[in-house]
């Protein structure tokens, strides 16, 4: 065989490995009985921001990027000394609304026992006008009937004379309880006004220590707000702020990637859609982390797909309309046999191949 000839058989047979090759890498890549591949993919985890509820400069930074910390650790402290004046400026309010109440409230209760003193001395007054007047008809009538003997001449003048004095003496008796009565009803009535005047300002006294009271509740919840804490387990993000930054209401200071739960959401084209229900099992791995198979299931598929989304989405009756395949969201969950070091591995925003087992 001549030279030429063997170059040119190596030649083919090379060609033909690369062929070979090519379509078995095309093949692995594009072709997945049995499943539904997709590399659209990304790792999700809660990324919380932590912001600031009060103004202020920061006093102190207790945390350093990437750093992981647990719910309830301090991140940052801002200066508190205006908010500690404001408390004690706050409770000083309360105390004050306190003492005007109480001592409101002991006037309050004299002035009731003086309406219970006259209410007794207008009861006495009443009794003794009934009293008088009975004693006033008695000299009355025994006036009538001295008047009717002494025109019989049955009773001497002296006699009739003695009875008018009685009756005279009777009556005025009478009218004197009536106006110890008429004094003792306006005595009443005046304690009445006091007590109703010092009810109504025991009443505002008693709004003014809620209002101090809500003064007070606030500032301390000012107080509390000058130290913010980790809102759960998890891992920092990037440190942006420094010593001594004035920060403001809803000023956002950090992030912090939630290590409770993990999931990854997977864009599967629409035309795979009639393969995917929720509850199949699926199998994906990270580039990241190499070796390692994770399992989980189909948790939810998106109502909409990701354009229908988009802030601006595509409307194709503007213009010449292209057929462009869409994608949908499909939400996984993972399983709890999945071991925990390699779960804790799956860092938010990480790229992973995913396959949705066909139902068999």
């Amino acid at each position: 065989m001549s030279n030429k000839k063997y170059v040119k058989r190596v030649w083919n047979a090379g060609i033909i490995g690369l062929l070979a090759v090519a379509l078995g890498w095309i093949a692995a890549k594009f072709w997945h009985p049995g499943g539904e591949w997709t590399d659209d993919a990304q790792v999700y985890r809660h990324i919380t921001p932590i912001n600031t509820r009060v103004q202020g400069f920061i006093k102190e930074i207790r945390f350093d990027d990437y750093q992981h910390v647990r719910r309830g650790d301090t991140l940052v402290i801002i200066e508190d000394s205006e908010y500690r004046l404001r408390l004690a400026q706050a409770e000083a309010g309360v105390r004050g609304q306190q003492h005007g109440g109480a001592a409101v409230s002991a006037s309050m209760n004299t002035t009731a026992s003086n309406v219970n003193v006259a209410t007794a001395g207008m009861q006495v007054a009443s009794a003794g006008v009934d009293e008088a007047r009975n004693d006033m008809e008695n000299a009355k009538a025994d006036l009538d009937r001295y008047a009717a003997l002494l025109k019989k001449e049955a009773v001497t003048q002296q006699q009739f004379d003695h009875a008018r004095t009685r009756y005279n003496d009777a009556r005025a008796r009478y009218d004197a309880a009536r106006a110890r009565q008429t004094q003792a009803q306006a005595s009443r009535q005046a304690t009445s006004v006091v007590r109703n005047e010092q009810a109504a300002r025991l009443g505002q006294s008693m709004a003014g220590v809620s209002v101090a009271q809500a003064a007070l509740n606030l500032a301390q919840l000012n107080l509390s707000y000058t130290v913010i804490v980790a809102t759960c387990d998890g891992t920092m993000g990037r440190k942006d702020i420094q010593v001594g930054q004035l920060v403001q209401p809803g000023q956002q200071l950090a992030r912090i990637v939630d290590d409770n739960q993990v999931w990854v959401v997977a864009n599967y084209r629409e035309t795979q859609l009639k393969h995917i229900e929720v509850g199949d099992e699926v199998d994906f791995t990270a580039d990241a982390v190499p070796g390692v198979t994770y399992h989980g299931r189909v948790e939810s598929l998106s109502p909409a797909t990701g354009g229908a989304f988009s802030a601006i989405p595509v409307d194709n009756a503007t213009g010449n309309f292209v057929k462009v395949e869409q994608r949908v969201p499909v939400r996984i969950a993972l399983d709890a046999g999945n071991d925990t070091a390699a779960v804790a591995r799956l860092r938010a925003g990480l790229n992973v191949v995913a396959t949705i087992k066909h139902k068999k």
